[in-house]
Formats: C-alpha cells, sequence, structure tokens
C-alpha cells in the first residue's frame, strides 16, 4: 500500500510568515473573482513533490480545499491532487484541529504530514506517521524533502497501519 503525502499549503510551500522573499522563492498573485491572494512559491518545490508522487500519493491537507487544486497546484505544475475537507475549523485545546479530520481521512494507510502546525500532539497521535512540522518563515527546505525519502524507504511505511484497540 503506498503512503500517503499530506500537504499543506502557508506555511511549508507558501511561507507567508517570511521576512521578504526568501531565496528561491518567487512571488506570485492570484485572484479568483474579487479576492486576491499574493503568494511565495519555489519552483523547485514543484519538482520534488512531482518526483515524491512516484513513491507517495500526493494529497492536499490545507485550508485552501479544493482552491489548492484550481489555484496553487498549477504554479507548481502539480496535478488535481485528492484534497481532505474541514467542515469545522473550530481550534482544539491541544494540537491541530485538523488531526481528527486527518485520522477519518487516511484510515489504515501509512502517511507523512507536512504542515506549520503540528508537534509533539500529532506525533503522539500518529506514532507510526511522519509528522514533519514546517517553519512558516522558511518553508520546505531540501532537508525536509530528504527527510521524506528516507521515510519513504522504510519497510514499515509501505505497510497498513494496524488497527486501533
Amino acid at each position: 500500500m503506498r503512503p500517503l503525502l499530506l500537504l499543506d499549503f502557508d506555511g511549508p510551500l507558501n511561507p507567508h510568515r517570511a521576512d521578504g522573499v526568501p531565496p528561491g522563492y518567487e512571488r506570485h498573485e492570484i485572484t479568483e473573482g474579487t479576492k486576491t491572494w499574493r503568494v511565495l512559491l519555489n519552483p523547485a518545490h514543484g519538482v520534488e513533490l512531482n518526483a515524491l508522487a512516484d513513491t507517495f500519493d500526493l494529497v492536499w491537507a490545507s485550508s485552501w480545499e479544493h482552491g489548492a487544486n484550481r489555484l496553487l497546484g498549477p504554479l507548481l505544475g502539480l496535478p488535481e491532487l485528492p484534497t481532505i475537507l474541514w467542515p469545522d475549523r473550530t481550534p482544539v485545546g491541544r494540537g491541530s484541529w485538523k488531526a481528527p479530520y486527518v485520522a477519518d481521512w487516511v484510515g489504515d494507510r501509512p502517511f507523512a504530514w507536512v504542515d506549520d502546525e503540528v508537534g509533539d500532539v500529532e506525533r503522539a497521535r500518529f506514532p507510526q506517521a511522519l509528522i514533519l512540522p514546517v517553519d512558516a518563515r522558511a518553508g520546505l527546505s531540501d532537508q525536509h524533502f530528504g527527510v521524506l525519502q528516507e521515510w519513504v524507504r522504510k519497510p514499515f511505511a509501505h505497510k497498513a497501519f494496524p488497527s486501533d484497540s
């Protein structure tokens, strides 16, 4: 079973808290209807993600939901990806508000989750997953891509998770 790679956009792919434009990134202005967003994108990320698609099934785990496919994926050269939807974005006491939806969506599949709002709480909740926090000031780095490539090579990454008791 191929592992999933859950991708947040703001933070990992768009370092929205950066001071200025980080090296390797380009500023883009996206307009849909009357709304306009300014995002920072690194073209190399599209290349890296497409390469990872040889071993992972890529999934948007972003608050942009289907907008990620319409507005963002084409800028990175990504195909249309499955998208996790968030019916409720109410903050939770500890950890990511996305975690319950991630749990439902991934089921028993192995997965890596790249997000700027994950950490120890998610690692405890999903001990067999790769939880990869990304600094929203810097975005994904070569080191992050190396961690993903190494993790997916491990034999356990291709096996279904045991059922929770």
